[in-house]
This record gives C-alpha cells, sequence and structure tokens, in this order.
C-alpha cells in the first residue's frame, strides 16, 4: 500500500508540475479566437470542473512510466539526456516520460529520497516500481523499459 501511495503521489506531483507549465505556457501565448473544444474546456474550469490535471493523472496512470531525475549541473546527467531522448523517441505513446530537475524542485527530491543523480524510475501503472542510479547502457534502459511493458500488460 506504501508503494501505490507513493507512486500516486509522484504522479500527482508530476501532473502538477506539467499542469502549471502548461498552464504558464498558455498564458504567454495571446489568441483572440477559441475553439469549441477550447470553450467548453474554459467553461468547465470556471465551474470548478478542471478537467487538465485529472485527464493527466489519468492518462499517466494507464501507460507505464520512466521518471528521470537529474541536475543541469551533473555530468553524467548531460551524458545520459540524449540516450534518453532516443529511447523515448522509440518509444513515444507507450511509456511517459518525465524529467524532474532536483533543484528546480528540490521537495520531490527530498520526499523521493534522491541521494544520487541520474536516477531512472520505471513505474508501473498498478505502482510497482524499479530504479537505476547512474548512466546506464541503452540496451540496459531499453531492457527495464521491456520488462515495464510486460508487467504492465498482464
Amino acid at each position: 500500500m506504501k508503494k501505490f501511495l507513493f507512486i500516486v503521489a509522484i504522479v500527482m506531483m508530476v501532473a502538477s508540475c506539467n499542469n502549471r507549465a502548461e498552464q504558464n505556457q498558455a498564458e504567454e501565448t495571446v489568441t483572440n479566437e477559441m475553439t469549441q473544444d477550447e470553450a467548453t474546456a474554459e467553461a468547465a474550469s470556471e465551474a470548478g470542473q478542471d478537467d487538465g490535471w485529472m485527464k493527466q493523472s489519468t492518462i499517466m496512470s494507464a501507460k507505464p512510466m520512466v521518471v528521470d531525475f537529474y541536475a543541469t549541473w551533473c555530468g553524467p546527467c548531460k551524458e545520459l539526456a540524449p540516450i534518453l531522448d532516443e529511447i523515448e523517441q522509440h518509444h513515444k505513446g507507450d511509456v511517459i516520460f518525465e524529467r524532474i530537475d532536483i533543484d528546480q524542485k528540490p521537495e520531490l527530491a527530498q520526499e523521493f529520497h534522491i541521494e544520487a543523480i541520474p536516477m531512472l524510475m520505471f513505474i508501473t501503472p498498478e505502482g510497482e516500481y524499479q530504479t537505476i542510479v547512474g548512466v546506464e547502457k541503452p540496451a540496459v534502459i531499453e531492457a527495464k523499459i521491456a520488462e515495464l511493458l510486460t508487467r504492465s500488460a498482464k
């Protein structure tokens, strides 16, 4: 049960961070016209039914997830980034990839007891997870993702 609550907390925090980033980006982009869907979503949000976070959480909980805890000053993190970019492109749509800068989100690093970076967390929709600390070969990461997808399909 603790594992499940831990994973739910990650999903909620990541979704919240992403939602805030999307809101900030949306505020920067000013448009004069709204589509019907945008108007409906805005009306729902104003009515207290903001489905942005809920929709994101539902998507996240339905798919396996890879979370990369990193820092911009970290040499091994910089080495791992292009590897993850390539792997992410290969698994687009199957696995959700999130990157969390521990300097930008120290509360997440503290909550999840991140003591070394880079750290990859592989999370099933059921809340089971495994971690890798340090830079690994792409084949090792791919194997973990394959295992993650297999476990998630059961």
